[in-house]
C-alpha cells in the first residue's frame, strides 16, 4: 500500500496532477493499494485545483479516499467523514467498520446530510482560510520567521533559523511556555526526527488572536 496526503499536514503542500501521473505508472501493472487522505481538500488556495485519486480511472480502482466533514465545517470534534473505495474493498472495510464506529450520533449525521445541500458550505471554505493564511503572512512579515509556502490546509510552516540553533522540540517549548505562542515542532514527524529549523503554527484563529500572535512573534 501506497499511502498519501494531499494536502498535506504538517506542511500544507498540495500534489499535482503530474504526481498523480507518477502514481499511475508507479501502481500500473501491480496489486499495490493506495490510501489517499484527502480530508482538507475543501481548503486549497491561489486558484489551484484539488488532485484527488477519485479523478483517475486506474487508480480508483485500487484507492481508497478518505474525507472529513469536521475538517470542511470546522467541527473537528465530532470525527466524522466517509471513505469511498472500489467494491470489493469496501465489503471489507464494512467488516471492520461495524465494530469500529460507535460515537456518531444519528442528529449529527441528519444535520450534515441538509447542510451539504448548499454548496456554498463547503465553497466558501478555501477563500476563507486564504482569508486567514494571507493575513497571518503579512502580520508576520516584520518578524525573523521565515515562511515556507502552503499551498492548502490551515497550517502555515516557518523556518527559525535565524532565531535560534536551539532544538525544534526545545524552542517550541520555550516559545510556549515563556512566550505564549504553541507551536508544534516539525521533527516529530520524521521517523529520523531530523530537525530543520521548522515549526508549524495554525491559522484556524480569529484575526485578532493571529495578530496578537504574529506582535509578540515579531518581537523575538
Amino acid at each position: 500500500m501506497i499511502v498519501i496526503n494531499s494536502p498535506h499536514n504538517p506542511s500544507g503542500a498540495i500534489l499535482s496532477a503530474h504526481d498523480l501521473d507518477s502514481l499511475e505508472a508507479i501502481t500500473k501493472g501491480t496489486n499495490i493499494l493506495v490510501l489517499s487522505d484527502e480530508v482538507y481538500e475543501h481548503i486549497i488556495f491561489d486558484g489551484a485545483e484539488h488532485e484527488s485519486v477519485l479523478k483517475r480511472a486506474e487508480l480508483r480502482k485500487r484507492s481508497i479516499a478518505t474525507f472529513s466533514f469536521g475538517k470542511t465545517f470546522h467541527a473537528t470534534g465530532w470525527r466524522m467523514g466517509y471513505l469511498i473505495a472500489p467494491e470489493v474493498l469496501m465489503v471489507e472495510i464494512r467488516k471492520v467498520h461495524q465494530y469500529n464506529t460507535f460515537a456518531i450520533h444519528t442528529p449529527t449525521q441528519y444535520a450534515i446530510a441538509d447542510y451539504l445541500k448548499s454548496p456554498e458550505h463547503y465553497e466558501s471554505v478555501a477563500p476563507m482560510y486564504q482569508k486567514k493564511r494571507d493575513f497571518f503572512l503579512e502580520a508576520m512579515k516584520p518578524s525573523n520567521f521565515k515562511p515556507i509556502a502552503a499551498g492548502g490546509t490551515y497550517f502555515q510552516l516557518m523556518n527559525y533559523s535565524a532565531i535560534s540553533e536551539e532544538n525544534d522540540v526545545v524552542f517550541a517549548e520555550w516559545l510556549t511556555k515563556e512566550i505564549g505562542v504553541a507551536t508544534i515542532p516539525m521533527s516529530v514527524f520524521y521517523q529520523d526526527k531530523q530537525d530543520n529549523k521548522v515549526l508549524r503554527f495554525c491559522f484556524a484563529k480569529g484575526e485578532e488572536t493571529l495578530a496578537k500572535a504574529a506582535k509578540i512573534l515579531c518581537s523575538i
